[in-house]
């Protein structure tokens, strides 16, 4: 699927998972805005532990660590969609 993270279906069945495959540190507060118009989701919270995107439908949780969980997409493509959409930004060196 991806060189830059792993993808699964969370134990409880209600979210999919993505991790990166390499170490990540994140700074939420300074890419918020940036995840927020990629996605074309509204911030929720932004906050130093956590950053939750959403619209009307769907969420994006994004931790510091570079873990995150899509939330009530319509279907796994979907989500992974969203994954590699937000992966460039998420898990390149620059990022």
């Amino acid at each position: 699927m991806s060189d830059l993270f792993l993808f699964k279906l969370c134990t409880d069945g209600g979210a999919f998972e993505v991790r990166p495959k390499k170490r990540t540190k994140l700074d939420l507060p300074a890419i918020s805005g940036e995840l927020a118009s990629m996605t074309k989701m509204r911030i929720r919270v932004s906050l130093p532990a956590i950053l939750v995107l959403e619209d009307d439908n769907q969420s994006v949780t994004v931790y510091p660590s570079g873990k995150l969980l899509l939330r009530k997409f319509p279907s796994e493509e979907s989500a992974k969609q969203i994954a590699l959409l937000l992966s460039p930004k998420l898990y390149s060196s620059s990022a």
